[in-house]
């Protein structure tokens, strides 16, 4: 009887210590979140720098998942905050931005921005970006702060491909994720 409660005591603490672990939110390695995060990042730096870069394209310096909706069979909304910053690629050159050097400088541009991207097997659409200066102290409504709303869901957007397009993932996350030990996690 007392082997039994001592064997009952070890597999309940073990279930406890399991389910903790599963409810802390370690990361889990899932390629198909990875690969719609990398299509869906990708649209939304090709936006960013198709109306805010000016003279040189921006290059995302981090990004995240924050959350997963899904939509249909295979059509996901994925809500991502990234961070962007100015390259010395010139927005003419058509150059891919993630392969671009960051420009040196104190007042390089550099902005935290939060997208939503349908992502579905054929296609990568923004539906929402938002992005503002990094390390503004002021409301998000400031001045200062770029603001970009896009309602994209009555219009046809064609799909995002890279430049490069093979059959083979052009962007992978450690091109896109300077930080990439948080990137793919919800």
């Amino acid at each position: 009887m007392l082997l039994s409660r001592v064997t009952m005591k070890s597999y309940v603490l073990l279930l406890v210590l399991l389910q903790f672990l599963l409810c802390t939110g370690i990361p889990v390695h899932n390629s198909e979140l990875e690969s719609m995060a990398d299509r869906g990042l990708g649209a939304a730096l090709a936006q960013v720098n198709s109306v805010y870069a000016v003279r040189y394209l921006y290059r995302v310096t981090r990004g995240y998942v924050t959350r997963v909706v899904p939509m249909g069979q295979s059509t996901n909304d994925l809500l991502m905050t990234f961070g962007i910053k100015e390259t010395e690629c010139a927005k003419t050159s058509r150059s891919d931005p993630q392969t671009c050097a960051f420009r040196p400088g104190f007042f390089v541009p550099s902005y935290s921005c939060s997208s939503r991207v349908r992502v579905s097997a054929a296609s990568a659409q923004v539906i929402s970006l938002r992005c503002g200066r990094d390390g503004s102290s002021s409301s998000s409504e400031s001045s200062e702060e770029l603001q970009l709303l896009l309602r994209l869901l009555s219009s046809p957007v064609a799909p995002f491909r890279p430049q490069n397009s093979s059959k083979e993932e052009t962007l992978s996350t450690t091109s896109w994720c300077e930080t990439s030990a948080h990137s793919r996690y919800i």
